[in-house]
């Protein structure tokens, strides 16, 4: 492959750009992570700065090939990122940006609004309130990983993997037109929010009270399945939108009420 075949890949402005908002989301994360690890951080055989670096390197590892996947296997089938394509290629925001962005806007209070609605009528009678626990942070620790979940979320699980499964069904059936269909990607957004609900439960099981672990991870299925959606119909900056103002509804503003 030429050098200049390689540069027209996948655009390469959005790539590093996308690339540099997920690592800078990492490192706003860590305040929060280490708060709510508490003395278990520091318990574990290695050092800090140890699993620190350690797990820097494989989220970076996963963003370079995630961010990549996305971009290339987005364009065969329709899944994008609208913004960035316009503001790169025609130096303003697309057309439907106002219309596109105030729907993401609603979807993420409507997802929060749900969660909390669930947690307190339902699952409140079997553990403590689930945004006691998330909240024990300060303020600021939780606006930034509200950052970090709504953008390493949406590139990881939606671009990265969702991408990734729509792809593979498309290469097994098409519409008559050449695209995905409906339930190709709908069984590819619910088997990713399936996949990372199962993580979740699994690696918490030991950390947290299992009620607490198994509510949070409906929970993380009902709204990656929603977030999915909105990638689908949207694009990716729909969903980082959507994502961001149903966690930040959650983490602060919710949160503070509690406090």
């Amino acid at each position: 492959m030429k050098f200049k075949d390689i540069r027209d890949v996948v655009d390469w402005n959005i790539y590093w750009l996308l690339f540099m908002v997920a690592e800078f989301s990492l490192l706003a994360a860590l305040p929060y992570a280490i708060t709510m690890s508490g003395d278990a951080l520091y318990d574990q055989a290695m050092a800090v700065p140890v699993i620190l670096a350690s797990q820097f390197a494989r989220s970076t590892v996963i963003f370079l090939a995630g961010i990549f996947t996305g971009l290339y296997l987005g364009k065969k089938v329709g899944l994008k990122t609208p913004v960035l394509n316009s503001l790169f290629e025609d130096r303003h925001l697309p057309f439907d940006f106002k219309p596109a962005f105030t729907q993401s806007l609603i979807f993420g209070i409507i997802i929060s609004l749900f969660i909390l609605i669930l947690d307190t009528l339902i699952f409140t009678r079997y553990s403590e309130s689930l945004l006691i626990y998330l909240t024990t942070p300060p303020l600021w620790e939780r606006i930034l990983y509200s950052v970090y979940i709504s953008v390493v979320e949406e590139i990881v699980l939606r671009f990265f993997l969702v991408t990734l499964l729509v792809w593979i069904s498309w290469k097994i059936k098409k519409t008559s037109q050449g695209n995905p269909t409906d339930i190709g990607v709908w069984i590819s957004i619910i088997i990713v929010s399936s996949i990372y609900a199962l993580i979740y439960l699994f690696f918490s099981r030991e950390n947290m009270d299992i009620a607490l672990a198994m509510r949070i991870a409906v929970f993380n299925w009902v709204a990656g399945t929603g977030f999915g959606w909105i990638y689908w119909k949207k694009g990716l900056e729909y969903s980082i939108i959507a994502n961001f103002v149903a966690t930040a509804m959650l983490f602060v503003v919710f949160g503070s009420l509690v406090h």
